[in-house]
């Protein structure tokens, strides 16, 4: 039986790729025998958590402004595909696009009364 790098107890990590540092020595990190698929959706959605929940209140905030997508997507400067995309839940935003979210949430919450 064929056994991958993720099936055996310990894997090593290197850093080398694309790095202009002396090598240096690898790290062995410890994975379990099975990954086990449930856990690692688990670990997934907890990762995300932060996410859901920025997104959820600037979904909120968008209807109590009663803008639409387009416009919202207009003031956050992205594409109106990507922002429909993070707002029902097939991707998530990564650190840029959080960071566009949380200033445009802040900024909102402030001006919308009742918030």
């Amino acid at each position: 039986m064929t056994r991958y790098p993720w099936q055996h107890p310990t894997a090593s990590i290197s850093n080398t790729a694309g790095s202009n540092t002396p090598s240096q020595p690898q790290s062995q990190v410890y994975l379990p025998e099975s990954l086990d698929p449930d856990h690692l959706r688990l670990a997934a959605m907890e990762q995300n958590e932060p996410k859901r929940r920025l997104i959820r209140d600037a979904a909120a905030l968008r209807k109590q402004r009663g803008i639409t997508q387009v416009q919202m997507a207009k003031e956050l400067g992205v594409p109106c595909r990507t922002l429909e995309e993070w707002l029902q839940g097939r991707r998530y935003p990564k650190g840029p696009g959080m960071t566009l979210i949380r200033r445009w949430v802040d900024q909102h919450q402030e001006a919308t009364p009742g918030i």
